[in-house]
């Protein structure tokens, strides 16, 4: 019993400072940040920027890698694969890492393949309707809707992405029966509701200042966060109409491999929170709409968990599934 004792206290005191020791001489070499979606997107953007502060203050290159297809899972495949060293990470999103688990039958990972380490920002939804409908506002939208059953129709940019869920979870709150139509990517859904295909469609702010403008007669409905959007101060929440559950937006947030050191993982987490301050970090992403955050591990793995839970009764009663 003894010599137990002895191990386990010899192996508390080794083990924390051999972890100290890593954090402290990681990175020595390059850094490999995957972004499992297309270059120049906002997406890629919040990476490069994150990835070129972070190299300054490690002095080593952090090298943005694109591995994009299947809504992330392929690049997420490639760093759940690699080595747990802290050499190869994620740049992790709802789509990639909550999303697919409810949508696709197999996934090559496991929702514990990756440790979170912080969410760099969140990017709002917001809620459309044309020129075709005669609402300003989301009540006058609901009773609309409610006359006309079965007739609005709302585009987004494929099955199972936030254009799509967003709405469909606020068609069930508010009682209405609309029709989906899905597009391939958020530039033709945007193109389709310009050009009056669709009444209605969700899309992330940046992308929906650009639909309107392109829209005449378009008007903004909701937000749907938990707060006002910078961009469109004058539109409310659906929270502050009534519909506090219909909040849907973009995030996105570094992950490492399941088994990285946590030493190496609490570097990672208190260098990227300093770099996310920096000014012009700071005026990049607000100009893309996108909130900076700077979660601990621990709140970024609570939101990943409550996400899933809360999206998951939504996707398994209408049986949607990832094309």
């Amino acid at each position: 019993m003894n010599w137990v004792r002895r191990m386990l206290v010899g192996m508390a005191v080794s083990v924390p400072l051999a972890g100290a020791a890593m954090g402290q001489n990681y990175p020595n070499t390059n850094v490999r940040l995957i972004v499992p979606f297309p270059a120049a997107g906002a997406t890629d953007i919040t990476a490069r920027l994150i990835a070129n502060q972070l190299s300054k203050q490690w002095g080593q290159t952090i090298i943005v890698e694109n591995r994009t297809g299947a809504s992330g899972v392929i690049g997420s495949e490639a760093v759940a694969r690699a080595p747990a060293d802290g050499y190869t990470l994620l740049l992790g999103t709802l789509a990639a890492n909550v999303m697919t688990h409810l949508l696709r039958d197999k996934v090559p990972y496991g929702r514990d393949a990756f440790v979170p380490i912080t969410i760099l920002g969140t990017t709002p939804n917001l809620l459309m309707a044309s020129s075709a409908v005669p609402a300003k506002t989301l009540k006058e939208l609901i009773d609309y809707a409610k006359a006309h059953p079965g007739k609005m129709r709302y585009g987004s940019s494929g099955i199972g992405l936030s254009g799509h869920l967003g709405v469909a979870l606020f068609a069930q709150e508010a009682k209405i029966d609309l029709i989906h139509v899905p597009y391939r990517g958020s530039a033709p859904s945007g193109e389709a509701f310009a050009r009056g295909e669709v009444e209605l469609t969700l899309a992330l702010v940046p992308e929906a200042a650009n639909t309107l403008k392109n829209s005449p007669g378009a008007k903004p409905i909701a937000i749907a966060a938990d707060k006002r959007s910078d961009k469109f101060p004058d539109t409310p929440t659906f929270a502050e109409l009534g519909y506090p559950n219909v909040q849907v937006y973009a995030l996105s947030g570094l992950m490492a491999p399941k088994g990285t050191p946590q030493a190496i993982v609490d570097k990672i987490y208190n260098d990227t929170v300093i770099a996310l301050k920096d000014p012009a970090l700071v005026e990049r992403m607000n100009s893309l709409g996108i909130d900076i955050v700077g979660s601990t591990p621990a709140e970024f793995d609570k939101l990943l968990k409550t996400e899933f839970t809360r999206w998951e009764p939504l996707i398994r009663t209408n049986d949607i599934k990832a094309e």
